[in-house]
């Protein structure tokens, strides 16, 4: 376990952009320090990353500016699921190539399904993205379907907002501002109950949890948000930048055109043996990514903003 224990510093923020593996690279180590060294004034965030083709990217320097220390767990790098006595005061999930389903060869997935269950129970501050929220939808009850019946999303998709996303006391200061910002950048959102978000999955929650409220849903995927408790599930990845989506969507047509046989193989193909199909693939979700990229970026700013905020008065609140 990894701890990044000065947000502000120039170190830390440039620990967490070596953190970030750019177009498939392995991601730089970072530098473990003690948890009793984080002064009792800033709230720590556990971050789970289960997979390094699927880093915290920039959600991590959007928490550090809000004044966040981070505790990274790898399970790809062997380290081990922590109990809740060990988050601090919020929890992020991040994405993963594995399923849900997959507890023989990923076998932390029981520790993090415990842990998840154990967050809500305690009203912990935490957001599960991708196969996060998939893992935590599978906690608290409901189920992830292996592939989705509805079908795989990637690239650009318009998340389409339920009633109760107006009022949600997570995530409506969200939304809010993702959707001033698509306004200001002329992006159609239909009166504040559609935005763009960035999507790369096959598999898909087709049951939520009975504590579970609804969020948002898209096209392809009836459940894309949702809360439970504190608990902020999205299917989408707010951390992702046009960079990352191309990299992904240029393994999935890789990955499409039989080039490779699964995701896992997929992520770690070379650009130099990307078929032109897929190179072009990649190029157009690119693009795509970057005509909404203010959203993206206000979206994930404002999450930042809101699980730090939680996260300060969880730990203070024991």
């Amino acid at each position: 376990m990894a701890m990044i224990d000065n947000p502000n510093s120039s170190a830390a923020v440039a620990a967490a952009r070596a953190a970030r593996p750019e177009r498939g690279a392995a991601p730089a180590a970072v530098t473990a320090s003690a948890p009793a060294s984080v002064p009792a004034s800033v709230p720590v965030v556990t971050v789970v990353e289960p997979e390094a083709f699927a880093p915290l990217g920039r959600l991590g320097e959007w928490l550090f500016a809000e004044g966040a220390a981070l505790r990274m767990v790898r399970p790809w790098a062997g380290d081990a699921i922590p109990d809740l006595s060990q988050i601090g005061g919020g929890l992020v999930v991040l994405g993963g190539a594995m399923s849900a389903h997959d507890d023989v060869e990923h076998p932390w997935l029981v520790d993090l399904r415990a842990l998840l269950r154990d967050a809500v129970a305690e009203r912990v501050p935490a957001v599960a993205i991708c196969l996060g929220a998939q893992v935590a939808a599978e906690a608290l009850g409901g189920a992830t379907a292996v592939p989705s019946p509805h079908g795989g999303e990637g690239g650009v998709v318009e998340l389409e907002l339920t009633e109760a996303a107006a009022g949600d006391a997570v995530f409506s200061e969200i939304v809010d501002e993702a959707v001033r910002a698509a306004v200001r950048a002329g992006i159609p959102t239909r009166d504040g109950t559609r935005l763009p978000v960035i999507v790369s999955h096959d598999d898909g929650v087709v049951r939520l949890p009975e504590e579970a409220t609804l969020l948002a849903s898209s096209a392809g995927a009836p459940v894309q948000a949702w809360r439970a408790g504190k608990l902020l599930a999205l299917q989408h990845h707010p951390e992702s930048t046009p960079a990352r989506i191309e990299y992904w969507q240029a393994r999935s047509a890789a990955r499409a055109l039989g080039v490779v046989e699964d995701e896992e193989e997929a992520e770690a193909l070379p650009d130099s043996e990307l078929p032109a199909e897929a190179v072009e693939a990649g190029a157009r979700a690119r693009a795509d990514a970057e005509r909404v990229e203010p959203v993206i970026q206000a979206f994930g700013r404002a999450l930042a903003r809101v699980l730090v905020r939680n996260a300060r008065a969880h730990r203070a609140s024991r």
